[in-house]
């Protein structure tokens, strides 16, 4: 017998069990089977509501399921019971969840003042972030950043404060720090990869810190991407000497980290067009269209490519299919 054909039995024969029930809610909901999960989580809170932990998991799972008047009602019962920032956190999301960013905001205020944790203190940031209150989010993040120093995360969500209040140079100062913290986070060298052209003065700064970066990991694909696209914006801008071999060499080392990494085909072909080796450029935009198959740039520069090649018929093929693409 499998454990869930066990705990099915055993709310078959102790159908007024509140353990039973629960235990095969929780069993549905660790599998993320939600749609299972909350018919027996709401017959568990209907035989003991006092139940924490039953009631939490029932909210969340009625959250994720999107019946978010039954979530919020299980909260606001809940919290008459008893007050918790956790509660209040999760309340935060189901608002948000149902378009109510004002009453969302106020919940995960609450929490992170009756519980200043980490958790509490990134959710209100990154709430008043992702609706513009941009000032506060600041407020917020460096209060999380001075009482979680060693938290990535929360230098994270900070850094991307300051670029979206057009501080660059404090934002890059502090997605580097987060990088440093935590060098597996793709989020934190993508952002700075995104900052490359914001400014020349910042592009020059961006390239030394991804150097820095990529010598202490030489072995992550993201840093060896994306110092190759600074020095290789560099070039184009004529700010920098002609690196090509170099910026070859970063990209070559990001697909060979990780081969699924379309940007850096992308990139490696445009190099390869840029230097005359069709050949090359060709293959690289191949591999890109394989990846990422909607990806109209890499269908454009295959097409001009094979046309230049004579190879016509696979040229008209690639403009039907950029036809077929969104812009």
């Amino acid at each position: 017998m499998t454990p869930e054909q066990e705990l099915l039995e055993q709310v078959r024969i102790h159908p007024d069990s509140f353990q039973a029930a629960h235990a095969l809610g929780e069993y549905y909901a660790h599998r993320s089977d939600i749609k299972d999960a909350v018919p027996w989580l709401r017959r568990a809170y209907a035989l003991d509501p006092t139940s924490y932990d039953n009631g939490y998991d029932l909210a969340l799972a009625l959250m994720q399921a999107k019946l978010l008047p039954e979530a919020r009602r299980v909260v606001h019962e809940m919290l008459e019971h008893k007050e918790t920032s956790e509660l209040h956190n999760l309340l935060g999301a189901i608002e948000d969840a149902d378009g109510k960013t004002i009453d969302g905001v106020r919940q995960y205020e609450a929490a992170a003042r009756m519980d200043p944790s980490e958790k509490n203190v990134f959710d209100l940031g990154s709430d008043l972030l992702n609706h513009q209150g941009l000032e506060q989010a600041i407020t917020i993040f460096e209060f999380g950043v001075a009482r979680y120093p060693n938290s990535a995360k929360m230098r994270v969500g900070l850094g991307i404060a300051y670029y979206s209040s057009s501080r660059y140079k404090d934002a890059v100062d502090t997605l580097c720090k987060a990088a440093d913290l935590d060098p597996s986070d793709a989020r934190t060298l993508d952002f700075l990869g995104k900052m490359i052209d914001v400014s020349p003065e910042l592009t020059d700064e961006l390239a030394k810190r991804l150097a820095r970066f990529v010598q202490m990991y030489p072995d992550n694909a993201a840093a060896n991407y994306y110092y190759a696209l600074s020095v290789r914006s560099q070039m184009m801008a004529g700010t920098g000497i002609n690196e090509a071999g170099e910026v070859e060499a970063r990209l070559r080392k990001a697909v060979t980290l990780d081969p699924a990494m379309a940007d850096a085909h992308y990139q490696l072909g445009l190099l390869y067009q840029d230097e005359k080796q069709a050949d090359k450029a060709i293959r690289e935009f191949e591999i890109v269209i394989k990846i990422r198959p909607a990806f109209k740039p890499a269908h454009y520069h295959l097409a001009r490519l094979y046309a230049a090649e004579g190879r016509q018929e696979l040229a008209g093929k690639e403009f039907q299919i950029m036809r077929t693409l969104p812009n």
